[in-house]
């Protein structure tokens, strides 16, 4: 594990447009950003086109942090490998039958899930085992053995094995493990307890089934990654962002690629909560729009939101997740009319091939970018920095044939609406993960980020009442530059469903200390030394008849005889504070217990900005340009500013526009931004 100040630390991030590179010099705190169009053809390309930028000095690069969507991207796409799946006798088809509960109750063609295993391919074994571990059947070696040999003949590479209880007792499919290895020693092999050692058997299952489906395509993307990082001369080990928020060895990453689905989103959620809590802001809604979609996510008191059970298209999964919203806008989504006339944006994206009709790469439909240019809140000059030209008369006249045109619009009409729509849209999704958990978006900040996230911010939080916009450095890039504020993290779980009052504390250690035990072993893997691990303890608990559960951090005071009634009390504060009430004369029960484990980082150090005045200084005001504002309409001399040059103390009134290489901010009328000492800009409306 590479310590802090030994030279640069490296982010990458790779979205459906762009790929994010922040490089961070240790000592100084300097930033170097870099943004690349992403190659969805090989994703390696647009990295290597970022990485070869600092190439010159890789020798003195000490960690690499890498945010992946290739395994989401072969889950969403069907782009998986051939998968199996070995379970016990009678219950090939669970993952099939799912839940019984319909998601669309009035919805006539609802449809479950298809499985990303088909019938044909999961095969039985005859064994069994009881909900507390005991062996009611044994397991039948040669039945294994002749799965095995069915799945060879088939070409099915890529094995899944659940067995009913083996959360609770992993010998058998470990067994089924050790036959494998010996048997099909090309096979990849997903076993259930090493992915989610947890009950539900549906959901355990079809977690298992989306590792095996996406590892074999992770594993090779990831190999590919190590040896061409060896080749530009990188020397140390390759870190993966996680789903949670944390990072992982590549090595441990190859073995449970589910738990990356959601890494890039996770990136940027950790920067949220780091930012907000260095600018002294308690509760900050991390808001990330980027080329293809926009996600959004809280943060309270510098604590993430996680969530343990998620769902991606209907699919559940038992890994622990950012809680994040993710929708289908962002500055590639696409303006369509309906057949009714209405007007629509997204969720279907440009990308990145052909991108926005403004690229001037072949895209014929008008997307959120092409709208910002033609409303002249994007330079067509300084287009990444100027690196990447654009055409706004390309933009232009795509909106006029095919939305102006056929909702009888003036162009800037027709634009307007456009931002609008997307605006309304990104507004829903902040108050899916605020208003329905019980949270007012006036309590906290919106912290804005991804390429076009700034534009939009503002107007967003108007909608919902927030009064502060958060712009931090690097938004056209915080997402790679928040995975290096991530620790090493590995998140553990067994299910040990038992009253509280009637368990002892002594049993409950031991299997704590059996989860420590395997936590320690993967941060020795990864070389995290003794003083920088930590192990956080939690239970999930309900009230005795509920189906769900609620996760309660579990004390580790030695010798705590009230630790029951903490423990609960705990539970039925945490339970009223998500639910509203709290029923603290009911039994509690356990449900599963979890291990967090953790190897500190060393947090990357920011280099503060010399202080300025009130008034921005004279060579950070770049011109002025023709901006349209809603409220206001074409203003003809918006003042444009460059934030490299902008100081502490600097407020910049509007309509003021803020441009850098990676994204663009717009101050509207009636708001003022300030320049803290760190660089980020804080815009609050007036009044």
């Amino acid at each position: 594990m590479p310590e802090g100040d030994r030279g640069y630390r490296v982010g990458v991030d790779i979205g459906g447009t762009f790929t994010d590179i922040v490089v961070l010099d240790e000592k100084s705190g300097d930033l170097s950003l870099y943004k690349t169009p992403s190659t969805p053809r090989d994703f390696w390309f647009g990295v290597e086109a970022g990485i070869r930028k600092v190439s010159d000095s890789m020798d003195r690069v000490s960690m690499i942090v890498h945010g992946t969507t290739v395994g989401l991207n072969a889950f969403l796409m069907r782009r998986g490998e051939k998968a199996g799946l070995i379970t016990t006798r009678g219950f090939r088809d669970i993952y099939d039958i799912g839940r019984h509960n319909r998601e669309s109750m009035y919805d006539l063609r609802y449809r479950k899930p298809e499985p990303l295993v088909p019938r044909e391919h999961r095969l039985e074994v005859t064994e069994r085992l009881d909900a507390r571990g005991n062996v009611v059947t044994p397991l039948d070696e040669d039945e294994v053995r002749a799965c095995v040999r069915k799945f060879k003949a088939e070409g099915v590479r890529s094995i899944a094995v659940c067995l009913i209880h083996s959360y609770a007792n992993a010998a058998h499919e470990d067994r089924i493990g050790e036959i494998l290895a010996e048997e099909y020693p090309e096979a990849t092999v997903s076993l259930s307890h090493d992915v989610a050692r947890e009950w539900r058997e549906y959901e355990r299952t079809s977690t298992v089934a989306i590792n095996a489906y996406i590892r074999p395509i992770v594993d090779r993307y990831l190999s590919n990654m190590e040896t061409q990082l060896e080749r530009q001369g990188y020397m140390h080990r390759l870190f993966i962002c996680q789903s949670s928020g944390g990072v992982s060895s590549v090595e441990v990453t190859k073995l449970s690629p589910v738990s990356t689905l959601m890494s890039g989103p996770a990136g940027g959620a950790v920067g949220t909560a780091q930012v907000s809590g260095l600018e002294k802001i308690p509760r900050a809604i991390g808001f990330d729009m980027g080329g293809t979609s926009t996600d959004v996510c809280v943060s309270i008191d510098g604590n993430v939101l996680i969530r343990t059970e998620y769902k991606i298209e209907r699919h559940p999964l038992l890994v622990p997740m950012v809680d994040v919203q993710s929708i289908g806008a962002g500055g590639g989504s696409i303006a369509w009319v309906d057949s009714v006339g209405a007007l629509n944006v997204g969720p279907q994206s440009a990308g990145a091939e052909p991108g926005p009709v403004c690229y001037d790469k072949g895209g014929t439909e008008v997307t959120t970018t092409d709208a910002n240019l033609v409303l002249g809140r994007l330079n067509p000059d300084y287009f990444l920095g100027g690196e990447m030209a654009v055409r706004p008369d390309l933009s232009a006249k795509r909106l006029d044939e095919k939305v102006a045109g056929p909702l009888k619009l003036d162009r800037t009409a027709a634009a307007a609406g456009i931002l609008r729509v997307v605006n309304t849209k990104m507004a829903y999704a902040v108050r899916a993960v605020t208003v329905e958990r019980g949270l007012s978006p006036r309590e906290f900040a919106l912290v804005a980020f991804g390429g076009a996230g700034p534009m939009h911010a503002c107007d967003v939080a108007a909608e919902l009442e927030i009064p502060t916009v958060l712009v931090p450095v690097a938004p056209g890039q915080f997402s790679a530059l928040g995975m290096l504020y991530s620790d090493i993290r590995h998140d553990f779980a067994w299910t040990f469903l038992t009253k509280t009052r009637e368990v002892d504390r002594a049993t409950l250690d031991e299997r704590f200390d059996s989860l420590a035990k395997r936590a320690g072993e993967v941060l020795e893997q990864e070389d995290v030394p003794r003083e920088k691990r930590r192990f956080v303890r939690s239970a999930d608990m309900r009230y005795v008849g509920q189906e769900w559960s609620v996760n309660v951090p579990f004390g580790e005071e030695a010798g705590d005889t009230d630790w029951q009634a903490n423990l609960e009390s705990r539970f039925h504060e945490l339970h009223k504070r998500n639910y509203g009430h709290s029923a603290p004369e009911e039994p509690t029960e356990i449900v599963n217990l979890r291990l967090t484990a953790v190897g500190l980082v060393v947090n990357p150090r920011l280099r503060e900005l010399a202080r300025g005045g009130a008034g921005p200084e004279a060579q950070a005001l770049k011109g002025t340009r023709k901006v349209y504002f809603p409220s206001l309409g074409w203003n003809e001399r918006t003042p444009i500013y460059e934030r490299e040059r902008l100081l502490a103390g600097n407020k910049l009134a509007g309509p003021a526009v803020v441009e850098e290489p990676g994204s663009t901010t717009v101050v509207p009328p009636g708001w003022t931004a300030t320049v803290s000492a760190y660089g980020n800009m804080l815009i609050r409306k007036n009044g």
